[in-house]
């Protein structure tokens, strides 16, 4: 039992919120969990870098590399990466080796120094310790192939249990390696998923009046449960209500989606189709540019989350939103009461836009008039 609980336990003065530890075990079993973390100890300790992880951030070191493995998704990396900013106002210079997909993403950071996909950029005699994701094999690899006797600390060590807030986690597990205190805006601030590389130059080759007056509708997903099938019937709902310009945004798995859509409303509607043919950071620009988001629990959402663009967002119930998105009130979350998406209704993503889209002209016009009134927007079903 002990060691089941080891394996799902915050290694956290402060933890975080996230499923209830009592509902994970349930799910699991005591005694997968036990075994699990039984044998990945046995693999850390055969690893030999338990001799050289620390637990705290020396005051004198001021040079760091992390060693960004072992999760390849981009929210993931954003939600992770996001305290690069506390190690940065505290003086210490990273370095950032990660995947190449991931190291695009982080180029030309402001709160971090050389960023790479590349051993061979390293010099390794520059640094004074090495961030690694956790205790895992894969964490560690490059780690132990490269850095064997540096210095390291671990973000969530053994940690590998139910969901939680995963920015919040990285957050307080760096305040702690630096034994330091700070205001909860602050706090806020540090484990904000942020970004300041919008290609902006790849925006000149669009209209920007029709990108800042279009809706953007990211199509696709890895997993069926997290991918939203009904946008066509969102769209026609949409469309009855005047709005009229799209721009499509997904990887390669929504090409097929973006051309239904594209061909069951091409008389009625303008589209900017977009999917599968922008780079990572092609398709941040677009979502910085458009007037507001609708998108599922993905990548595109946590890359629209470090924009300032309204956002409308569908979850499943295996996630709860606020260890997701933006602390803002441009911002709409949509839970389905399954494990599935599409068990939310076209009716309530419709209705969730025209409603963020409502509030919103509601505070221009404030700005403009001072009229505070705020009318519902009535729906043409």
């Amino acid at each position: 039992m002990n060691k089941a609980i080891d394996g799902i336990s915050q290694p956290l003065s402060r933890p975080v919120s996230a499923v209830p530890i009592e509902e994970y075990i349930a799910e699991m079993g005591f005694k997968r969990l036990g075994w699990r973390t039984i044998r990945r100890n046995l693999l850390f300790k055969a690893s030999g870098q338990g001799l050289y992880k620390k637990d705290e951030i020396n005051n004198n070191w001021k040079r760091g590399i992390w060693l960004y493995f072992g999760e390849g998704q981009i929210g993931d990396a954003l939600m992770d990466l996001a305290p690069r900013s506390l190690l940065h106002q505290h003086g210490i210079c990273m370095d950032l080796l990660t995947a190449e997909h991931l190291s695009e993403v982080f180029q030309n950071d402001p709160w971090l120094n050389l960023v790479t996909s590349d051993i061979s950029q390293i010099k390794l005699e520059k640094y004074d310790f090495a961030i690694v994701l956790n205790n895992k094999r894969r964490a560690l690899n490059i780690k132990k192939m490269h850095f064997k006797k540096m210095p390291w600390i671990s973000i969530l060590e053994n940690f590998s249990g139910p969901n939680y807030h995963r920015s919040g986690f990285s957050t307080q597990r760096f305040v702690d390696l630096l034994n330091t205190n700070i205001s909860q805006p602050d706090f806020n601030f540090h484990s904000s998923q942020k970004l300041k590389n919008s290609e902006i130059s790849y925006l000149k080759e669009i209209s920007l009046k029709t990108l800042s007056s279009s809706i953007a509708i990211c199509v696709g997903g890895v997993d069926p449960r997290r991918t939203y099938k009904s946008w066509d019937a969102v769209l026609k709902i949409l469309i009855k209500n005047n709005e009229k310009l799209f721009v499509l945004i997904g990887n390669n798995n929504g090409i097929s989606d973006a051309i239904h859509l594209t061909n069951t409303f091409f008389t009625t509607a303008q589209f900017i189709n977009k999917v599968g043919v922008t780079s990572i950071m092609q398709s941040h620009a677009l979502l910085a540019g458009a007037k507001l988001v609708v998108t599922t629990d993905g990548g595109s959402m946590h890359l629209a989350a470090t924009t300032t663009t309204p956002m409308v967002a569908l979850f499943s119930s295996s996630i709860d939103p606020k260890w997701r998105l933006p602390l803002r009130n441009s911002v709409i979350s949509i839970s389905s009461r399954t494990l599935d998406v599409n068990d939310i209704s076209p009716e309530s993503v419709a209705h969730a836009i025209l409603s963020l889209q409502s509030c919103l002209q509601v505070k221009i016009d404030v700005n403009a008039s001072n009229d505070t009134s705020v009318k519902n927007p009535q729906l043409k079903p």
